[in-house]
C-alpha cells in the first residue's frame, strides 16, 4: 500500500467531517491570544496607561491612532487595541475551520461562535470604561470578560483534541467513573465556583489597590488588608478541594488524566499564592502583579481542564458521539477513497 502524502495547510481547511491539525491549532492560538490580552491590559493597568487614549472607538477626537505628544502611555493603551484586531483575525478564522464541522461537531461550533461574538462585546465594555473613567467595578467585569474567553478557548482546545485525537478520546472516553460520578462532578462544581469566587474578589482587591490604571482613577473604598484577607479564603477552600481531588483519583482508580489535571492545578495553585503573598509583603510592584494577572490566566485554564473531563469523564456511554479517528499519523483518506494497491 502507497503511503498517503501529509496534508498542506489548504487541504487540512477543507477536509470535511474531520477535526485536524489546522483546526487544533487555531484552538491553541484562541487560548493564547485571550491570554495575551490579559497580560497586555494589566500592563495598561499598571503603567498608567488606561486613559492613554481619553477616548473610544477613536483614540483621540482627531485621530484613530496614538499621536507622539500622548507620549508611551498613548503607545501602550494603543497597541493594546490593536492587539483585539489580532484576536478578531484568530477568532474569525477559528469559526471559519469549525463551521465546516457543523453537522458533525456541533460544539466546536457553539464554541467558536461565543468566541468570535465575545471580542465586540469586549470591546464595547472596554469602551464604556473609558469613558467612565476606568471605575474600578466595570474595570473588573472587562476581566471578567477575558476570564470567560480564556475559558471558552480552554473548552474548544480540550474538545477539539477528543475529536481528533484517537489517544485523547480513549483517555477521556465517558463512563470510566461508575459509581464514583456523582462524587467526582460535585468535585468539579466546587472548584468551578471557588475559581469563580476567587476571581471575582481579586477584581475587588485590584480595585481597591494602588495600580488604578490612571492616577485620577476612582478606587473601591474597601480596607486593603480585609479585602486581601477575603481573597485569601477561597485560595484556601479551593487548595482543599485540588488536594482532595488528588487524593480522589489516587485512591479510587479514577484515569490519570484526571489526576494530572488536578496535579497541574496544584502547582498552578501554588505558584499563584506564592506571588500573592509576595506582592502583599512588598507593597504590590509592578512585576509581582504582572506576573499575578498572567497566572490568574493559568488558574482559569486549569480549572476549565478539571472542570471539562471530569464531567465527561462522569458522563454516560451514550452522552458524547464517538470522534473521528485519525490513525497515528493523523492523514487518513477520505472516506470514499479508494485504497492504493
Amino acid at each position: 500500500m502507497t503511503e498517503v502524502a501529509p496534508l498542506t495547510a489548504t487541504e487540512s481547511f477543507w477536509r470535511p467531517r474531520t477535526v485536524t491539525p489546522w483546526v487544533r491549532n487555531l484552538a491553541v492560538a484562541s487560548l493564547l491570544a485571550n491570554t495575551l490580552l490579559v497580560f497586555t491590559g494589566g500592563l495598561v493597568r499598571l503603567t498608567g496607561s488606561g486613559l492613554g487614549c481619553p477616548t473610544w472607538p477613536r483614540c483621540t477626537a482627531e485621530s484613530w491612532t496614538n499621536t507622539q505628544e500622548m507620549g508611551m502611555h498613548g503607545v501602550i493603551e494603543f497597541g493594546n487595541r490593536l492587539l483585539t484586531f489580532v484576536l478578531a483575525v484568530v477568532a474569525v478564522l477559528t469559526f471559519l475551520s469549525v463551521l465546516r464541522l457543523r453537522h458533525e461537531h456541533p460544539k466546536l461550533l457553539r464554541l467558536g461562535l461565543y468566541l468570535l461574538l465575545g471580542i465586540p462585546v469586549q470591546a464595547v465594555v472596554g469602551g464604556v470604561l473609558v469613558h467612565l473613567d476606568l471605575h474600578p467595578l466595570l474595570v473588573g467585569m472587562h476581566y471578567f470578560l477575558s476570564a470567560i474567553m480564556i475559558s471558552l478557548s480552554t473548552l474548544l482546545v480540550l474538545n477539539t483534541r477528543r475529536e481528533g485525537l484517537s489517544a485523547v478520546a480513549h483517555d477521556q472516553r465517558p463512563g470510566q467513573l461508575h459509581d464514583r460520578a456523582g462524587l467526582v462532578r460535585t468535585l468539579a462544581v466546587v472548584t468551578g465556583v471557588l475559581t469563580a469566587v476567587i476571581l471575582y474578589l481579586g477584581t475587588l482587591v485590584t480595585g481597591t489597590g494602588p495600580h488604578a490604571g490612571d492616577q485620577d482613577s476612582a478606587r473601591l473604598a474597601f480596607n486593603s488588608v480585609d479585602i486581601a484577607r477575603a481573597h485569601a479564603v477561597p485560595v484556601y477552600l479551593l487548595t482543599f478541594t485540588v488536594v482532595t481531588g488528588i487524593v480522589l483519583c489516587t485512591l479510587k482508580g479514577v484515569p490519570r488524566v484526571l489526576r494530572n489535571a488536578y496535579a497541574i492545578m496544584a502547582v498552578v495553585i501554588l505558584a499563584q499564592g506564592a506571588v500573592g503573598y509576595y506582592q502583599y509583603l512588598h507593597q504590590v510592584p509592578v512585576p509581582a502583579v504582572s506576573l499575578h494577572m498572567v497566572l490568574s490566566a493559568a488558574l482559569i485554564w486549569a480549572a476549565t481542564r478539571v472542570v471539562s473531563i471530569s464531567f465527561y469523564l462522569a458522563a454516560d456511554h451514550h452522552e458524547h458521539a464517538a470522534p473521528v479517528d485519525l490513525g497515528p499519523s493523523r492523514t487518513a483518506a477520505p472516506r470514499d477513497a479508494q485504497p492504493v494497491r
